[in-house]
């Protein structure tokens, strides 16, 4: 019989019992307990019950084993998925998710991202380049006259994209739709004078139903993609978004995701978290703290991110937004490390160049452009 299963693999900070550690978690995330129900009923539940997969034990203090949960236990949403995978579990002691395999039968249900890199490089028609991104900064208080210098002020730079910064929620000087509307005419301006394509991604906030809700009105109104934080709004808001085709681009913010990833005993492992999880809920564009930068992660952890985000699968590969602290200066090295299919994403190295903001999305697009130049 096809019994699919979701293999999650674990580590744990010691080397004893790791095959009685695993029995009692396959047992109790997935059928609770056995040994106390009758043989007949046992029988019954066994498509049900988890089983115990490999078990390790590289160095004398980390032990990993993996459990297999069947996918019948699971509904194609990803709190059914962590839930199940890690719900309980992760607040039950010194314990952590490094790795997690979705059968296909399974990963096929969720929407996975509308465009990806080959989507995203043939709607922009920049196929030899990363992307370049600048984030608007002291949005908060603007009004909707200063947000459109400073849109303009960065589009003049030669950018190919402008996102909301996500602590921006408070617009009732410059709504949504409004923003959205001029950000049209002045990106339709640029296009016609230039020939180049951009985006604006407000940022996509509220409860479930206001964000359903302000993303239809948003399309209505023009707007032609979205930044989100899915690590606060909740993954599953994506992928209902995306199932409810709204197709434009998403931009994963990971806004909270520190808290989860954190380099210790505990949490998940950030390929998992910020990479596999996203590109599955239907993220375009994920980002994530650089190896360099202001907020830094290890170099291996954001190339393991980097990898899950662009290897290949059911669904397209997704851009990485290797972020936090990034400048001109850092430009050759993230090409070196993570290649092209990446989107280079400046706030604070633009707005604070001597020269005014549009001075600093120049300079950031023209390192850009000399090194691929130089790597042609």
């Amino acid at each position: 019989m096809n019994n699919p299963v979701v293999v999650a693999t674990y580590e744990v900070p010691w080397a004893e019992n790791l095959a009685e550690r695993a029995h009692s978690i396959a047992i109790g995330m997935t059928i609770g307990s056995w040994n106390d129900i009758n043989p007949a009923r046992q029988k019954s539940l066994l498509e049900f019950r988890g089983e115990v997969g490999d078990i390790s034990c590289e160095r004398q203090d980390v032990g990993r084993f993996s459990i297999k949960y069947p996918v019948r236990n699971l509904k194609p949403s990803m709190a059914s998925l962590l839930t199940v995978v890690f719900g309980k579990l992760s607040l039950d002691g010194q314990i952590r998710l490094v790795n997690l395999e979705l059968p296909d039968e399974y990963a096929r249900q969720f929407p996975g991202p509308s465009h990806g890199v080959p989507g995203l490089r043939a709607k922009f028609g920049v196929h030899h380049r990363p992307f370049v991104m600048s984030i608007f900064k002291r949005e908060n208080g603007a009004t909707l006259e200063e947000f459109q210098e400073a849109f303009q002020q960065q589009i003049d730079g030669g950018v190919d994209w402008v996102k909301d910064d996500e602590i921006y929620f408070n617009d009732e000087q410059a709504p949504l739709l409004e923003r959205i509307r001029l950000t049209r005419q002045i990106l339709a301006e640029r296009a016609q004078r230039t020939g180049q394509l951009g985006l604006y991604a407000p940022n996509l906030t509220g409860t479930p139903a206001q964000m359903r809700d302000n993303a239809k009105r948003a399309l209505e109104a023009g707007a032609d993609s979205f930044l989100i934080a899915p690590f606060v709004t909740g993954l599953d808001i994506l992928v209902e978004l995306r199932r409810e085709k709204i197709d434009v681009p998403f931009i994963a913010h990971p806004a909270f995701s520190g808290g989860i990833i954190g380099p210790h005993a505990w949490g998940v492992s950030p390929d998992i978290l910020l990479g596999l999880l996203p590109r599955l809920a239907g993220a375009d564009i994920v980002l994530f703290p650089s190896p360099y930068g202001s907020v830094a992660i290890a170099r291996p952890d954001a190339l393991a991110i980097h990898r899950r985000l662009q290897e290949p699968g059911r669904f397209p590969e997704v851009i990485s937004g290797p972020s936090a602290g990034i400048h001109a200066g850092l430009v050759s090295q993230l090409i070196e490390d993570f290649g092209y299919d990446i989107v280079i994403n400046a706030g604070s190295a633009v707005h604070s160049h001597p020269n005014g903001t549009t001075a600093g999305a120049r300079v950031l697009m023209d390192a850009v452009l000399e090194v691929c130049h130089g790597n042609a």
